[in-house]
């Protein structure tokens, strides 16, 4: 080959190369992190509220069911959403005292939250840890994992190619406040205020 074959071949390489259509990721140590951290939280269907406590049944559907009392988690803030019979909560025992320290209702976190109406833009919470960005603007969100009570968010940037998970960021969330049909929560210091969306989402045509 020639002098100028393989300058050519050298400029077509260099092209091909530059244009992965995005930043190139870096293995993210904490990823790896997180999955390799216990979890002692639980996640459990709640039976009944029963005074000051919660009757709750493990998952794994093999053990008897449990009785937790909860008023100071109550009172520390540390119960995020309602309190529904039959719903999946996932609560951070203290075994020891038979107590609740903090208790995330499931059920209500999963599904459609929009924390900008006026341009349809949210997120969406699958039962499977699966997490989607709706219509957002600088990042794509992919998954969501509770850890001894504490929330995480994945993500990338909109410019980012990631072509596996451990490349993903990844961001503690606080649930501030939860119900059926609104939730605060604060991520990368912003507090966003979310509706619920129910049913299939239509888009104004002229946005």
């Amino acid at each position: 080959m020639n002098a100028k074959h393989t300058g050519l071949l050298s400029l077509a390489l260099l092209v091909l190369c530059s244009c992965g259509g995005g930043k190139k990721s870096q293995i993210n140590p904490m990823v790896e992190q997180l999955d390799e951290t216990p979890d002692y939280a639980e996640l459990v269907t709640l039976l009944e509220v029963d005074g000051d406590s919660l009757l709750v049944q493990p998952d794994n559907d093999l053990e008897q069911p449990r009785a937790y009392a909860f008023r100071q988690a109550e009172a520390d803030g540390q119960i995020k959403g309602r309190l529904v019979p039959g719903d999946q909560l996932s609560i951070f025992p203290d075994s020891k005292h038979r107590r609740v320290t903090i208790c995330i209702n499931v059920t209500e976190l999963e599904g459609q939250w929009f924390y900008d109406m006026q341009r349809h833009r949210g997120l969406k919470f699958e039962t499977t840890g699966g997490l989607s960005s709706i219509n957002t603007e600088r990042i794509s969100f992919r998954e969501w994992k509770l850890l001894n009570g504490k929330l995480y968010l994945y993500y990338v940037d909109m410019q980012q190619v990631a072509a596996d998970r451990h490349e993903f960021s990844v961001d503690e969330a606080d649930i501030v406040s939860l119900t059926a049909e609104e939730m605060q929560l604060s991520f990368l210091d912003t507090l966003l205020t979310c509706r619920r969306q129910h049913g299939p989402i239509r888009f104004n045509d002229s946005l």
